[in-house]
Formats: C-alpha cells, structure tokens, sequence
C-alpha cells in the first residue's frame, strides 16, 4: 500500500509539473496574456501540443486488467486516437495490472483529480456508483442483442439515472463498451448441470451481489484480489474462478485449470470514465476531439470482444481446458435460483425506482 501511494505521488507530480509547464514555452497562465498573432498563435500552439492558450491536458489512466486484455488494449488504443487527433493537447499514460491501486483506490483517485481516466468492469464500482448494482442481476441480459443493450447502456430512462449518479459523484461517463459476451466460469471440477455447482469453491469479486448469486446455487464463493488470484488456484485455497474469456487468457489460468464453463451469468461490459473537472476544463474543440476519440475506443474494443467471443475461447481449449457449453435448461436453473436474490438485495438497496426504470429499458 505504502508503494502504491508512493507511485501515486510520484505520478501526480510528474502531472502536475507537466500540465504547468506545458511544452516547454512557459506556464500556462503566462502563455494566455501574451500570445498574439490570431492564426499564427494557433499554428504554433498545434505544432507544439498546446492550445492557442497555451494549454495542454495529461490524463493519467488506470486499470486493473492484465496487460494485452481488452481493457487494456481499449485504454491504449484511446491514447493512440486522442493524441492523434488533439495534436498531443490530450497526453495519456497508461498503468495496468492495478500499479496505482485497488479498483477502489483508483475510483477514489479519480474522484479527486490524481488520476484522469479509468476503464474497467462495473461490478467494482458498486460502492461508488451504487446504480451500477442493477448490471448484478443476473442473467438480465441473457438473449438480449448487443444493440439492445448497447441502448439500455447508453441511451435509455435507466441509463439517463446512471449518468446522472456518475456526475454527481464528480465523474463524466464516456461510454459503455460490450458485444453481448459475458463473464464465464473456469474450474478444476466438471460442471455440466446447475447442481454440480453446490459445494464450489469459487473466486468472487468482492461484491455481494456477486457473493449473494453464488450462494444462492450452492457455491461456496471467496473474494480474491486479481493479482492473489493465480496462486490461489494453483494452491487450491480457490476451485473455479469467473472473468471473460481475454482475462482469463491473459492471466495464464488455463495452467491451473481444467474446464472452461460458459455459465453466461453477467454481461462483460467495459466502462470508460474520465474525471468531470479535468474534461469541463478542456475547450468545447478539444473536447469534441476527446469525445470522437473515446467513441472509436469504443468501437474498437467492442470488436475486440466479439473476437475475443471466439479465438480466445478457442486458444483456451487449445491452452488444455475441456470446454463446457451448458444447455439452457441448466443456465434457466441458475437463473431461477439467483435472480430473485439478488435482485431484493439490489431493490433494497436503490429502491424500485431505478431497478423498474432498468427492466422497462430491456423491455423496450
């Protein structure tokens, strides 16, 4: 913990430094009284990373995913288009692999400006964004297109609350970004049928809704921390773990696994916030840009997860993990027995209110 606030620091630092000094023609508050020249002050400034004030804008992006996976390919491929297309006004650095902290550390951290960006999985965010507690029940949705629910993410009664929870919380939503997949079950034990769950040792989040779910079947669910993770399959302190098919992948559990289970139980979004001030902060043009950038991010990883859908898949059954398809009377039973669960504790939680505003959007 020491460390990683000891990084945090450092990187602030190198921030705050950086968004001062800009690139190397003077403060920021110097260059906005001086520049003259109209159009030949904004050629400059463009040629120098700056805008024709002098400003530039440095985000400093965290996740908790393993390098190459699509939350992480997604943070880089958003760096890559945003600095292309501000002319490097907007600079990204990227950490991975949870370097700047816990999912909450860095939630945290973005509240209050240390860092300016995150992508990352909802399900972590809970404690922040409490409305993100509806995206737990599970098997909500199961059989939905992923336009379908790209418009109840992204452009619905539900997510017009979700974005407002977001904002007033001092974060500004960016986009959802999914392809209909979902998190899937890696076990030692064979699990063909919902009963062979009862009993399983399972790596949760440290969420319970997600803790609830799996009780709710028979498990025996343990929250784990990602990095923890690995050896506590290898160990066996853990039975099974649930994450998408890149995470998986990338973490190498097809080495201390035996079975790739596809349990479809919650739907494997990608979400992409940025620190409310530090995007007001940036000119109407520059945001544009930033906005531009962020959506083909978007489209980006969602193609990825479609890929992912079948070629990572794949290169885990060829990793050595039997693969598991289990039919849709079993994934009904799961379903039966978990949602009316969780979906109590999420309605105790929010009230009906927003629980009925997201299964209105699904209707639609």
């Amino acid at each position: 913990m020491k460390m990683k606030k000891a990084m945090m620091s450092l990187l602030l630092a190198g921030c705050l430094c950086f968004t001062a000094c800009g690139s190397g023609s003077g403060s920021t508050t110097a260059a906005a009284g001086t520049t003259a020249g109209g159009n030949d002050a904004a050629t400059t400034a463009a040629a120098e990373g700056t805008t024709a004030d002098g400003e530039n804008y440095h985000y400093i992006m965290g996740h908790g995913a393993a390098e190459k996976s699509i939350g992480d390919l997604y943070c880089l491929k958003f760096k890559e288009l945003v600095e292309e297309k501000t002319g490097v006004v907007v600079t990204v650095d990227v950490y991975s692999g949870s370097q700047l902290g816990t999912y909450g550390e860095m939630k945290q951290s973005l509240q209050t400006g240390d860092i300016g960006g995150m992508i990352f999985q909802p399900s972590p965010a809970v404690s922040f964004v409490p409305e993100l507690a509806v995206l737990d029940i599970p098997y909500a949705f199961l059989g939905c297109t992923q336009e379908q629910i790209d418009k109840v993410l992204n452009d619905s009664e539900f997510s017009k609350i979700l974005y407002d929870s977001f904002d007033k919380s001092g974060y500004k939503v960016m986009s959802f970004a999914q392809a209909a997949t979902f998190r899937e079950v890696t076990s030692k034990k064979e699990l063909k049928t919902a009963e062979d769950f009862k009993g399983l040792n399972i790596r949760t989040l440290e969420n319970n809704n997600h803790i609830a779910f799996w009780k709710a079947v028979g498990a025996n669910p343990t929250p784990v921390a990602f990095n923890e993770l690995y050896l506590s399959l290898q160990q066996g302190l853990v039975d099974a773990q649930e994450n998408p098919y890149d995470t998986a992948l990338n973490a190498g559990f097809a080495e201390v696994q035996s079975y790739l289970v596809d349990t479809h139980h919650i739907l494997y979004p990608n979400l992409f916030i940025v620190n409310k001030a530090l995007y007001e902060s940036m000119p109407a043009e520059v945001q544009a840009q930033f906005d531009e950038a962020a959506e083909e991010a978007k489209t980006y990883a969602e193609n990825l997860m479609k890929e992912s859908a079948e070629t990572d898949k794949q290169a885990l059954i060829d990793a050595g993990l039997t693969y598991i398809e289990l039919p849709d009377s079993e994934l009904q039973k799961m379903k039966d027995m978990g949602t009316e669960t969780v979906e109590k504790l999420v309605r105790e939680a929010l009230g009906d209110a927003t629980v009925d505003a997201f299964k209105n959007s699904l209707a639609q």
